[in-house]
């Protein structure tokens, strides 16, 4: 009964986050444009809400807990990197951050091929810039203020 209220519950904010954010307001240019300030939002709201969906009918999970004390010391490893992560934001710029947050979480949770290291901790954050700063034109500010796209 409890993992289905708390699916509910999160099928409710979701569904709350969605209806805001249909209503962020756009400029005249922007509203013409099929990508938009209410497009990610939009986009992931309803992708949620699909998970959740499918999990409020899907079979609930037995009892959730670390199975070990490295476990569970293993989370608040974790737990602490996002914290380090968002202080490392201003610092660093959201690329560099991002690539620092991959790099130690997979180090964390235990990868130590080198390749994937390095496949995952560089390419993603220069996926993302490729898609965000040169693909939609929209500059992130990073380390060194001033040099746009």
């Amino acid at each position: 009964m409890g993992y289905r209220l708390l699916i509910g519950l999160l099928l409710a904010v979701t569904a709350g986050y969605v209806i805001l954010a249909r209503q962020i307001p756009l400029d005249p240019w922007s509203a013409e444009e099929l990508v938009n300030s209410r497009t990610l939002p939009t986009l992931f709201g309803s992708l949620m809400a699909l998970v959740l969906l499918g999990l409020l009918f899907a079979q609930p999970p037995g009892v959730l807990r670390f199975g070990t004390r490295a476990q569970g010391i293993r989370f608040l490893a974790l737990v602490a990197l996002l914290g380090s992560f968002v202080g490392l934001l201003q610092y660093a710029g959201i690329w560099l951050a991002l690539a620092a947050l991959l790099l130690a979480a997979l180090l964390i949770m235990g990868e130590r091929r080198v390749r994937w290291l390095v496949a995952l901790s560089a390419g993603i954050p220069v996926g993302g810039w490729l898609l965000v700063e040169r693909w939609l034109g929209v500059y992130v500010p990073g380390i060194f203020p001033g040099m746009g796209a």
